[in-house]
């Protein structure tokens, strides 16, 4: 079971790192534009679709695609989780009484919903840590958001 443990911790160790990229849209340079740099005229003359919504947002359609990935992989290993618990599942059904082979089910159960709490814990942890940057850097919420006052 030592393999398996130790594919969880690697899984879970990139997963926490996915999120820092795809919150890459929360911190960036602020005011970057594509639109003097010659990229969109490259694009067009190497038969690529230019008239992405996101070609006009700042940073570009990297965030996007990041995003996309990410969200991706979550489902992947959404999946991956349903999979390891019917499979832990499974082998309890079939273990007929023996105590290894109980052992070894549960372990399939315990390992798998381990695994989820990390994935889960790091996007969530990764979200929080980027969003309380993104709001101190002026990047949303703050004072601009409060109430009006009239002249």
């Amino acid at each position: 079971m030592k393999p398996f443990r130790f594919a969880a911790v690697l899984l879970g160790l990139a997963l926490s790192m996915a999120p820092i990229a795809g919150g890459t849209a929360l911190v960036q340079a602020q005011g970057f534009e594509s639109k003097d740099t010659g990229l969109v005229e490259a694009g067009q003359k190497a038969g690529f679709n230019t008239q992405l919504p996101c070609r006009t947002e700042p940073g570009g359609c990297i965030p996007f695609f990041i995003g996309t990935a990410v969200n991706a992989l979550l489902g992947i290993f959404g999946a991956l989780f349903l999979v390891l618990i019917l499979w832990g599942g499974v082998q309890y059904m079939f273990a007929q009484g023996e105590p290894d082979r109980i052992k070894k089910a549960k372990q399939t159960i315990i390992n798998a919903v381990l695994g989820m709490i990390i994935v889960a814990a790091s996007y969530a942890i990764a979200n929080f840590v980027l969003t309380t940057i993104s709001s101190a850097t002026g990047g949303g919420g703050g004072a601009e958001t409060g109430a009006q006052t009239s002249p």
